[in-house]
């Protein structure tokens, strides 16, 4: 189990930062941590990204049509846009910079091979060039996160569970957090809490909407509403060996994207909008799957990330009777504030030499402490 942060006399504030795998906007969130180590997230904001960036990163995600200039080019202007994003969310929080403690900035993951996959020795590269946040905010910077699990021989992901443990643990019964950004992860809360990717999230129904309808996601679900299962195409995908792989298990938009997607020859046989209902049928379905597997006797599921908002998804998953399905919302908490409070908290614990990583979940070969420290 992680163990306690050291005593604090008084509140410290850290500001963590996120581009996730749906590569939709910065997330940043304001986490005042107290003595005890008790916590709250002040406030959290998410920052649109620029077109011409956003577009960018995308291709940088997509194998094969990457290359160094471009590469380059999206850790510079990243750390650029995070640096005088922190610092315009400052103002407006009408906090000096000279009060926070520290950020930690997760960047945007570009490329994550788990061990095991297709090599022998897993990598992952996260960019926004922490030099430059550090350089524009005057604000020590805390980065690189995962890397140093994946050396220790884990998957580097997911981070999130002891915190989740953290924000969630002290509710009865037998909870479960689920995010779903690009791809899905569950926190099985305990002690010690545990973990894994469940599989896609928003990624493939958003990649889907852009193809079809020039919309970045499918907004609230409506079209997967408007939609019918395709039995046999959710046979196909459900057929993946990913999703019977037992954890430690990590997986990002390199494995489920157009590509995975379209190589299903059935899937150029079924209307789109049929597609779409089962790729959102295709993310629930994982979900209660990898919960009847792995916490057979969860009795609450919090759902937080973009996914809570696409309201057929969520009534997808609430079909897994008795199970009570809300957003974090209901437990007052902002659910797209949560993963970059998650890096707030891990500035903070690699700031005071604590380990941020739980090996029950990635697999490594015990605690480490996770991050590079870049001064102010």
């Amino acid at each position: 189990m992680i163990t306690p942060a050291v005593t604090r006399a008084t509140s410290s504030l850290f500001l963590g930062t996120i581009s996730g795998t749906s590569v939709d906007g910065l997330d940043l969130a304001l986490l005042e941590i107290g003595p005890d180590d008790t916590m709250r997230v002040v406030r959290g904001e998410t920052i649109k990204l620029p077109a011409r960036l956003q577009a960018q990163l995308l291709q940088l995600g997509r194998p094969r049509e990457d290359d160094l200039d471009l590469f380059g080019y999206c850790d510079s202007t990243l750390g650029d846009f995070i640096g005088h994003s922190v610092m315009d969310f400052l103002a407006h929080t009408n906090i000096p910079a000279a009060d926070i403690r520290a950020i930690g900035s997760h960047g945007q993951t570009v490329r994550h091979r788990p061990p095991g996959a297709s090599q022998q020795t897993g990598f992952t590269i996260q960019i926004g060039d922490p030099s430059r946040i550090a350089e524009i905010t005057g604000i020590t910077t805390v980065a690189d996160f995962r890397r140093r699990d994946m050396a220790a021989g884990g998957h580097g992901a997911p981070l999130v569970p002891p915190f989740h443990q953290a924000l969630f643990g002290h509710l009865d019964g037998n909870v479960v957090v689920l995010n779903i950004g690009g791809i899905s992860n569950i926190s099985i809360l305990g002690n010690p809490p545990s973990g894994f990717d469940t599989g896609p999230g928003n990624a493939l129904m958003d990649s889907w909407s852009e193809l079809h309808l020039q919309q970045p996601y499918d907004r609230g679900g409506a079209w997967a509403a408007s939609g019918s299962v395709d039995s046999q195409l959710l046979a196909q995908f459900l057929s993946d060996p990913y999703f019977d792989t037992p954890p430690p298990k990590s997986t990002g938009r390199e494995y489920f994207n157009l590509t995975w997607l379209q190589g299903f020859q059935r899937s150029a046989a079924v209307a789109p909008v049929d597609v779409q209902a089962t790729l959102c049928e295709l993310t629930a379905r994982c979900t209660r799957q990898a919960l009847q597997r792995w916490a057979p006797d969860t009795t609450h599921l919090i759902v937080c990330g973009g996914g809570r908002l696409n309201n057929e998804l969520m009534r997808r998953l609430a079909e897994q009777k008795p199970l009570q399905v809300d957003a974090s919302e209901h437990w007052q908490v902002n659910g797209d504030s949560i993963e970059a409070a998650l890096f707030a908290w891990l500035a903070s614990r690699t700031l005071h030499g604590l380990p941020g990583n739980e090996p029950a979940v990635t697999g490594a070969n015990g605690y480490r402490v996770l991050g590079a420290v870049y001064p102010g």
